[in-house]
């Protein structure tokens, strides 16, 4: 059997490991906090790797139900201990009061040989939420909580949603669930370590196209991409928390920002042309456009639009001058469907808005699911 080491054990449970600075907010990433103690099991044998931890392969683990109470000293760390099954969504949200300050929660996850941090949030009032979701099979996952400044006292609740992946969605599509954390990046498709995660809250519908797309993007060869401003944890706009609203609209789980591909196969959050102010925001000024690939963001604005549950989506009008041409050639392909096609330069689909010079804004139905259908009626226009 493998001894399993925990680095920094004392210092953990009760200060928090030497010289690891405080998160600079949602998204940072985290360290490995267990390592592994060398030997292979039985007869030397390659065993194949379980989902499941030891017990105590994280020192000081506590179960956690489905609300637990969670008291953590000043300085202190507290660890909870969950089990999960395949294609279970699994949300954590740490309620407390608002006048403490200092509370880090964040995720680890068993791979199979050592627990492994898939990320952490730092910032908000009185609230914490964070969402896993592994579709191979059970998996022991840990919820960390660090009380940086105060004594924290507050409730853990873990909320179990099972989860179908796909593209297609016919049933409780509406539900608002929290974007998972990525397991492997290389495989999931998409990257949230920047983001903000109490803003990652979308319609299980939505939930599920970006899945999809990550996916068929690293099927595609292609490298991940990065979703930011979903919906609040509420449903509401993001930044309504803070009282400081960061769209017209992103309510109700419907919308999701999401990063582009550039020419050099890379998708970082930038700038694809030199922009200029107007009414509304910025917009890049016509003839600069540079490194947007059309070819690569049509394969990923198409996968949305195979859902059948795209309204309508929002690029400059730069960059869907570079679209249009590249979703031909995708379709010419075979990599987007030739049904899809119309749905670029419909002017409905994807049209032009202010700001959007360096991602694009994707909208699905909030009408219930209609099969087989490529399209959604638009009944009410409502700005990104």
């Amino acid at each position: 059997m493998r001894l399993f080491s925990v680095i920094c054990v004392a210092s953990l449970l009760l200060a928090g490991c030497d010289g690891e600075e405080p998160g600079a907010g949602d998204g940072d990433g985290g360290d490995v906090i267990v390592d592994v103690d060398g030997g292979a099991a039985g007869d030397g044998a390659v065993q194949p790797a379980s989902g499941t931890a030891p017990t105590g392969a994280v020192a000081g683990e506590l179960p956690a139900g489905a609300m637990t109470t969670v008291v953590v000293p000043a300085g202190g760390v507290g660890i909870w201990r969950v089990e999960t099954v395949a294609g279970e969504h699994v949300a954590f949200r740490l309620d407390y009061p608002s006048a403490t300050t200092g509370v880090i929660m964040a995720v680890v996850r068993w791979d199979g040989a050592q627990p492994v941090d898939l990320g952490k949030t730092d910032a908000g009032a009185g609230l914490r939420v964070l969402a896993v979701l592994d579709q191979g099979g059970p998996r022991t996952f840990w919820v960390r909580i660090e009380a940086r400044a105060g004594a924290l006292s507050g409730t853990l609740k873990v909320t179990r949603t099972p989860f179908v992946e796909g593209v297609r969605c016919s049933v409780d599509c509406d539900r608002l669930l929290q974007l998972p954390l990525p397991n492997d990046t290389r495989v999931d498709g998409y990257d949230i370590s920047g983001a903000i995660y109490r803003y990652q809250f979308g319609r299980r519908d939505l939930v599920m196209f970006l899945r999809e797309a990550g996916r068929r993007m690293i099927a595609a060869g292609q490298v991940p991409f990065l979703p930011e401003d979903l919906s609040q944890w509420d449903g509401l706009t993001p930044g309504t928390d803070v009282g400081a609203t960061r769209h017209a609209s992103h309510q109700r789980g419907k919308d999701v920002d999401i990063s582009l591909y550039g020419t050099d196969g890379r998708a970082p959050w930038r700038s694809y042309c030199t922009t200029r102010t107007v009414s509304g925001g910025r917009e890049c000024t016509p003839g600069t456009r540079m490194l947007f690939d059309g070819y690569r963001n049509a394969r990923l604005i198409g996968s949305f639009f195979a859902s059948g549950r795209v309204t309508m989506s929002f690029l400059d009008r730069e960059l869907i001058a570079a679209l249009i041409p590249g979703a031909m050639m995708a379709a010419q392909d075979g990599v987007v469907p030739m049904a899809l096609l119309p749905l670029f330069s419909d002017g409905t689909h994807v049209q032009h808005w202010p700001n959007h010079d360096n991602h694009v804004h994707v909208r699905v139905s909030e009408t219930a699911t209609t099969p087989g259908t490529m399209t959604q009626p638009v009944s009410v226009f409502e700005a990104p």
